[in-house]
């Protein structure tokens, strides 16, 4: 198995991997449950992998020690079940692993039996990944780096090794077999960096340079506009040979990184016209360019509004228009999909911010009808209510949700703030800093809570 890259992914998991991404910095546990749905399901995604690794190890640098030492002890118990599972599903048994590794990823034992299952799977990039978190929290465990020389050595990563086996070697410089194996890796090492190095013109240095540039792009890890341009041109060539949707869709995504947003635009519209039928996914794209390039106007007239004929009414046009795009957008995906609860949802959305409370409670409800959006759609339908000086309908609908939510809902917070709200509407601050308070033991900074936290106390004094 090979890692996949981010162009090689059905479009719904790049659109969840980005949601991870921009939401990775404000709300890294939901990033982290993105990124861990999609690797469990994705194993090969390559990007994916590396994202949630990262998150999940930034994560146990500033965890507990107690804790860190008691989900290594549970992790004890369910070790030989992964084991067990390994012998005939590899691949389940590599999505086991991402239970005991979502609570501490420093987590030898479950690490270990990730990176046994990734090679029973033939997935040389999971087992070096594994091993490598090891050496990275354990960095003298001389067997995990034994081990974790050969992984990368198998994943083509031999001058990572080198450096590995290099500070094994310096603990034994009397050992002459490992001087030997130093040896070994020091040859296979340069023949991977002689791919560069050896003779050959500037020009075919160059195409390799350009081509390593675009993969990278391609894959989701480079988001540089001078780069994009790479991609861009190579893509626009490719078209002349071969016109196809899957290249003009990669070319759009290329012309987004650039900021060139008309052109993505454009891109994305002959797609659309290909395909015939709505495509929501597509057509929510479209959106985001358009969207991207109205902020980018908006931009343009705040940093230098003196140039500019009154910029504070064309700032004000452009906010509106942004609003009654989404808006048109949104009721024509709806109209065109009436049973997608997704679209009920996002036209529910827009409607709640363009201030149209009655009519966003009923796309509210038909998301509801879906459990991925019951929690999110509740909380929405409480704030309409509210505004529409309904609170006490807002309090029994999210009362009612809490009876049967898991206490790790990602939205659970934004519900537990609407029913603050609610409660303080009614007039029961001391629910309603209750409410605030549960919020703040794990997010002190969510909203406005310390500000209301801080009025309802010296409130109740």
């Amino acid at each position: 198995m090979e890692r996949k890259p981010l162009s090689k992914v059905p479009i719904y998991a790049r659109e969840a991997y980005n949601k991870a991404l921009s939401s990775a910095v404000a709300d890294p546990g939901y990033a982290m449950e993105t990124l861990r749905d999609l690797v469990k399901s994705i194993p090969d995604f390559g990007v994916a992998r590396d994202k949630l690794r990262e998150l999940e190890c930034n994560k146990a640098m500033r965890q507990n020690p107690l804790a860190k030492a008691f989900w290594v002890f549970l992790s004890v118990f369910t070790f030989p079940f992964i084991k067990l599972k390994a012998v005939k599903d590899p691949f389940a048994a590599m999505a086991m692993c991402e239970g005991p590794l979502a609570k501490c990823v420093d987590n030898p034992l479950i690490l270990t039996a990730l990176a046994d299952a990734a090679e029973d799977a033939d997935a040389a990039f999971a087992s070096a990944e594994a091993l490598s978190i090891i050496h990275r929290f354990h960095p003298n465990n001389d067997g995990n780096n034994r081990r974790l020389v050969e992984a990368l050595q198998r994943n083509g990563q031999a001058r990572e090794a080198l450096k590995i086996f290099q500070d094994l070697a310096k603990k034994n410089p009397k050992d002459l077999g490992m001087q030997g194996e130093l040896r070994s890796a020091l040859a296979l090492a340069s023949i991977e960096r002689g791919n560069w190095e050896e003779e050959g013109t500037t020009q075919s240095k160059s195409a390799d340079s350009q081509a390593a540039v675009t993969q990278q792009l391609i894959d989701g890890t480079i988001h540089d506009a001078d780069q994009a341009k790479v991609l861009i041109e190579k893509f626009t060539k490719d078209l002349e040979e071969n016109d196809s949707m899957d290249i003009r869709r990669k070319l759009a995504d290329a012309y987004m990184v650039a900021e060139d947003y008309e052109a993505a635009i454009n891109e994305m519209k002959i797609v659309a016209k290909k395909l015939g039928a709505l495509d929501p996914a597509l057509d929510k794209q479209i959106e985001k360019a358009y969207m991207m390039q109205l902020d980018q106007a908006i931009a343009t007239l705040k940093a230098d509004p003196d140039s500019y004929e009154n910029a504070e009414a064309q700032i004000e046009d452009l906010e509106k228009e942004k609003l009654s795009y989404r808006l048109r957008k949104s009721e024509a995906r709806s109209k065109a999909y009436p049973n997608d609860p997704n679209l009920h949802f996002d036209l529910g959305v827009c409607y709640f911010e363009n201030g149209d409370y009655e009519p966003s409670l009923t796309e509210f409800e038909h998301a509801m009808r879906t459990h991925q959006k019951r929690v999110i759609g509740a909380t929405y339908s409480a704030k309409a209510l509210i505004r529409l000086n309904r609170a006490e309908e807002a309090i029994a609908m999210l009362e009612k949700e809490f009876e049967t939510m898991s206490r790790l809902d990602r939205f659970r917070n934004d519900a537990l703030y609407a029913l603050g709200l609610a409660y303080e509407a009614v007039g029961r601050g001391g629910d309603a800093l209750a409410k605030y308070r549960e919020i703040a033991q794990k997010k002190p900074k969510f909203e406005d809570i310390a500000a209301r936290i801080e009025r309802l106390e010296a409130e109740t004094k």
